[in-house]
């Protein structure tokens, strides 16, 4: 599987935000391998509405509804049509204590959850709040276009694996081809989390055709 996070470019962003999810739709469906789409929270809707595969959030709040001004509530991420969100980015980090409470929140309404884990330790420790998946990502090596997780640490990706085995491993940072998602399952991950390697894209369905490469 591979989530992509559209995080805030101008590319995906508006307009360009339904023609990328529909990229990763069209090569969802002709591959079977499950694509997901993390848009920005102004175009969840408008990217729910043309998608015919899972879309997610790329961040949810504690605060309740109501007198929550600029927050984002699980509840209305869920109305408005995300079947997950991303949680714990290195880019939005939370304590443990919000984390937590943030994931029963999500799960009270039937939100899965991805979180985001930078070292062994972080996944070892994440994994007790029982997330639907968890993704490791060294931050130093996010949008890097020279190297990757799989190329740069490979004996994190194993030691992640073992570390929490009954959780589905995904990796980032730097994913860009085929050859860094063989590697990363091999050594036992379920899919990649990816950003500017496909979003910043001359032809982002291009380079989501070869992505899906590394899973056959």
């Amino acid at each position: 599987m591979i989530f992509v996070n559209f995080k805030t470019y101008p590319d995906a962003s508006g307009q360009k935000a339904i023609e990328l999810a529909r990229a990763v739709c069209d090569v969802s469906s002709q591959t079977g391998i499950e694509i997901i789409s993390c848009p920005q929270t102004i175009d969840l809707k408008g990217v729910v509405a043309i998608s015919d595969h899972k879309v997610w959030v790329q961040h949810v709040d504690l605060s309740e509804r109501g007198r929550a001004t600029g927050w984002l509530p699980p509840e209305i991420a869920k109305e408005a049509g995300a079947e997950g969100t991303l949680l714990n980015h290195s880019e939005h980090k939370l304590s443990f204590q919000d984390l937590s409470k943030t994931v029963t929140r999500c799960k009270n309404v039937g939100l899965k959850v991805l979180i985001f884990a930078d070292s062994v330790n972080e996944a070892t420790s994440v994994s007790s709040l029982k997330p639907d998946y968890i993704g490791y990502e060294p931050p130093e090596l996010i949008a890097s276009k020279d190297t990757s997780v799989s190329q740069a640490k490979s004996e994190v990706i194993k030691a992640v694996v073992d570390a929490v085995p009954d959780t589905p491993i995904l990796i980032g940072a730097g994913v860009k081809n085929s050859e860094d998602v063989q590697v990363g399952k091999k050594l036992g991950a379920v899919g990649v989390a990816l950003s500017s390697s496909v979003v910043l894209a001359e032809n982002p369905k291009s380079v989501l055709e070869e992505l899906t490469v590394g899973f056959k």
